[in-house]
Order: structure tokens, then sequence, then C-alpha cells
């Protein structure tokens, strides 16, 4: 079960147009493939069918359109793997993995410091612990010394 609302698209047979109902406002969004790149592409339509955003391409975790205007949507719709298995979009993980979701979790799940404590967690480290003291996520960054993090000394006047 996922944590966010997800947009379903049918992907057998491309180009598909899903409706997409926001308010009292029914917009289009055309969904298209292009085999030369292994890309998923879209086109977003008001309900009179006038093109708001033409030929974007899907960027995993980047929302489909996050500009500032009155004729989009102002559902912000967001292409994610929830397990983090994934980290690009393709014909091939896009809905199996990689699904369009509603940018639409609850304050306490999205920051985890604003969630209520849980006193069989006393750490509170993780959204989906068991509470049984053991997590499957691990939450401390890992020392693997990152060859494109900066030195620790980066800051320092010498």
């Amino acid at each position: 079960m996922s944590l966010r609302d997800k947009l379903i698209v049918d992907t057998s047979d491309m180009p598909n147009y899903v409706i997409l109902p926001i308010g009292t406002e029914n917009f289009t969004i055309e969904f298209f493939y292009r085999e030369r790149f292994d890309n998923l592409y879209f086109s977003l339509y008001d309900s009179d069918d006038n093109p708001l955003v033409t030929g974007e391409k899907i960027v995993y975790g980047v929302p489909l359109w996050d500009i500032n205007d009155a004729n989009l949507p102002s559902e912000r719709i967001v292409p994610l793997d929830e397990t983090g298995a994934e980290s690009t979009v393709s014909i091939d993980n896009f809905q199996t993995s990689v699904f369009l979701y509603y940018d639409d979790l609850a304050p306490e799940i999205e920051d985890p410091s604003s969630a209520k404590v849980d006193e069989n967690d006393s750490d509170n480290s993780d959204l989906l612990d068991d509470d049984s003291g053991s997590s499957l996520i691990e939450d401390e960054p890992s020392d693997d010394d990152n060859e494109y993090a900066l030195p620790s000394d980066w800051g320092d006047e010498q």
C-alpha cells in the first residue's frame, strides 16, 4: 500500500490520455513514449483542450509542472518509487515500480519531527519501524567516503 494517492496510466497503448479532475475543472494529460531515447513525455490540456504544457519529459522526482501559473492544476504530481529502488523513469518501470503520485502527504509524514512520539519507539527514528526496536531503513548517513562530498574543512579559512 502506498503512502500517497497515485495517478494510474495504461502504458500498453501509447499515446494515452488521462482525465485529471481537479476542483470543478477537468484537465487532460497525454502521455507518449519516445523509443529512441527510452523517455516518457506528457502534454497537459485544459478542459477546452487548450495546451498548457506540451512535450515535457517525465523526470524522476520532479513534479510534472512546477511553475506558478493560474491556468495549471493546483495539484502537484511527482513520478516516484516509494520503495526507493528506482531513480529514473523508463518504459520498463513506469507504472510497475515508478508511479505518478499526488504530492499530498500529511505534514507529520513528510516531516517526522512534527509527528506524535510513539512511546514504543523511543528515538522515533523512522516511519516504517515495526516497534520492535529494529529498523529496515538506515536513518543515519553512512561513512562511505563519498568522492563528490565537500571536504570536512571546506569552509575553514586558512
